[in-house]
């Protein structure tokens, strides 16, 4: 369904605050939680994003819910995938990423694995995976669309904020970005004024 004009323009406005914010800033404003496993990590750097989470459960290695899922993002959206931490086949390449990337998805997350690196790569397209195979997926399901997964030991709601950079990912529940961001931002303002003092001599 597609969101009234008000709540993009909500939304493009937290996103364009939340983009300016360090995932480890945001990290640090949710005492520490709401940060995926390290092992889930950007399959090229540079490549961050801001957006909310579309979500979906899968069986390991399989990605046929991947693909029915495609056709209903909108721009903006963030796919997050639970592959149950299946490693041995990937569950997306080029060629979905570049459907997802048409689609105005703007990141892809997941706790299984990703293949054809460098061509994603060269899309500009940002991936977050846990591994890396070249091994192809089933096609066979089961899975879900939209339902509450669990990913990199965070817990993550179809609509959550999900923030990306060369870190790692971190995760706001939708009904807490107001006061995490401003948290967030008021964490960068301090930082700042420590790193201007170490810079200064004023700390050893």
């Amino acid at each position: 369904m597609l969101a009234a004009p008000e709540q993009l323009l909500a939304d493009r406005r937290i996103a364009d605050r939340l983009a300016l914010v360090a995932s480890s800033q945001i990290g640090d404003a949710q005492d520490r939680l709401n940060v995926l496993d390290g092992a889930i990590r950007p399959i090229w750097k540079g490549g961050g994003f801001v957006g909310r989470a579309v979500t979906v459960l899968t069986a390991g290695g399989d990605n046929k819910v991947i693909h029915e899922v495609i056709p209903e993002l909108q721009p903006g959206d963030v796919l997050v995938v639970a592959g149950q931490g299946a490693t041995h086949r990937a569950l997306i390449g080029e060629l979905i990423a570049e459907r997802l990337q048409r689609k105005g998805c703007v990141g892809f997350v997941t706790d299984g694995a990703v293949r054809d690196c460098t061509d994603i790569e060269q899309l500009g397209f940002p991936v977050y995976a846990q591994g890396i195979s070249p091994a192809g997926p089933y096609r066979n399901g089961p899975g879900r669309v939209n339902v509450p997964v669990a990913v990199g030991g965070v817990a993550i709601t179809p609509g959550d904020w999900v923030i990306a950079d060369d870190d790692g990912v971190v995760v706001i529940p939708q009904a807490e970005v107001e006061s995490v961001l401003a948290a967030a931002e008021a964490k960068r303002e301090k930082e700042a004024g420590q790193m201007r003092d170490i810079r200064a001599g004023l700390v050893d």
